[in-house]
């Protein structure tokens, strides 16, 4: 019995990169491939696709993506700018509840995406160059003021979003940010809070305007303790933004629905091989569903890997034995190819 007996694998793109959806052809493939659990559909539709419309009055918020490298972040941060890019994309949503929430938003706004990379630029810097960029081309002249002579930032918007419905009045316009935490992270104390001041100035205009601000981080940093230094700060930009986390159980969903794909058939043989392990194994039988579907990956690794843990092999080796796990400060005694579970030191 082999995998590709057991498996009906398909394969994916490993790294999705979110400016790759200003392409028709990236987008549509993003869309239509992007699978939805039961849970990702319910935080979709009563939170995203609510807070991004702007038909229905709505306390509207800016939206973080929270998830882990690997955990499909970009990939979901690259089907909401699609569909609300181009609403020729909606029909190919895999999930039907997610489909129909999505009529609300499905090709109702011009969208600006960026990555942030390595930087020294402020983050109202790198938002207004987009945007005057972006403006440019869609043949509309605006500047924002230099920061050394503008106090707020929330008028500079109101004029640039006139200008916008001047050229586009039927639509609105959607700002998508991805690795905006690791740009966080780059920045010392004062400009760190000048960053966050101007993030949560991006919040509340999300209110009045039809201005919607989505941004993709690793972590929930509302709850991280890097920046317990300035939580006065980051306090108030929570409460202009709505966290939506990538858990576990979604990445767990795709990869028995996508990646390890099986048949009825294929589930079958695949339990009936396990079944005499179960014995060996506390609650297995009672898991066995999942056992099967992610076979031949351990549930609890997923679990595992959305904590930040690495699992490791490390043999015991001549001399003294010990060897070091990386990422981490200390010392382990495996003993023969023990495996370890180590969490590392980001």
């Amino acid at each position: 019995m082999k995998y590709d007996e057991l498996i009906t694998f398909q394969p994916i793109e490993s790294i999705i990169q979110l400016r790759d959806a200003r392409k028709d052809v990236s987008a549509r493939k993003h869309v239509e491939t992007y699978v939805i659990s039961q849970e990702m559909a319910q935080r979709l539709s009563d939170v995203v696709m609510p807070q991004l419309q702007y038909d229905t009055p709505y306390d509207n918020k800016g939206l973080l993506i929270v998830g882990n490298y690997g955990t499909g972040k970009s990939h979901l941060l690259s089907v909401i700018s699609s569909i609300a890019e181009n609403g020729a994309f909606q029909p190919l949503l895999t999930n039907e509840r997610v489909k129909a929430a999505a009529t609300s938003i499905a090709g109702k706004f011009k969208v600006i995406r960026l990555e942030i990379g390595s930087t020294e630029m402020g983050l109202r810097e790198i938002i207004t160059t987009a945007l005057e960029n972006s403006f440019e081309d869609w043949g509309i002249s605006f500047r924002f003021p230099e920061p050394t002579k503008s106090y707020e930032s929330k008028s500079s918007f109101d004029k640039m979003m006139a200008l916008f419905h001047e050229k586009f009045d039927q639509q609105g316009l959607l700002v998508v940010v991805d690795e905006l935490l690791d740009y966080l992270r780059t920045r010392s104390d004062q400009p760190l809070i000048l960053d966050l001041g101007f993030l949560r100035e991006i919040g509340e205009i999300c209110k009045d305007l039809k201005f919607r601000f989505v941004a993709g981080v690793q972590e929930a940093i509302f709850d991280s303790g890097r920046f317990a230094h300035v939580a006065l700060s980051l306090g108030r930009v929570k409460d202009r933004f709505q966290q939506v986390k990538i858990a576990s159980t979604d990445v767990k969903y795709v990869v028995a629905n996508r990646l390890l794909k099986k048949t009825p058939g294929q589930l079958a043989q695949i339990r009936e091989y396990l079944q005499p392990f179960s014995k060996f194994y506390g609650h297995m039988n009672e898991r066995m569903d999942d056992f099967s579907e992610l076979f031949p990956i351990h549930p609890d690794y997923i679990d595992t890997f959305d904590q930040g843990y690495c699992p490791a092999r490390y043999p015991n080796k001549a001399g003294n034995g010990r060897t070091r796990c990386p990422g981490t400060s200390g010392w382990r005694y495996p003993g023969p190819w023990k495996i370890i579970i180590c969490q590392r030191d980001y």
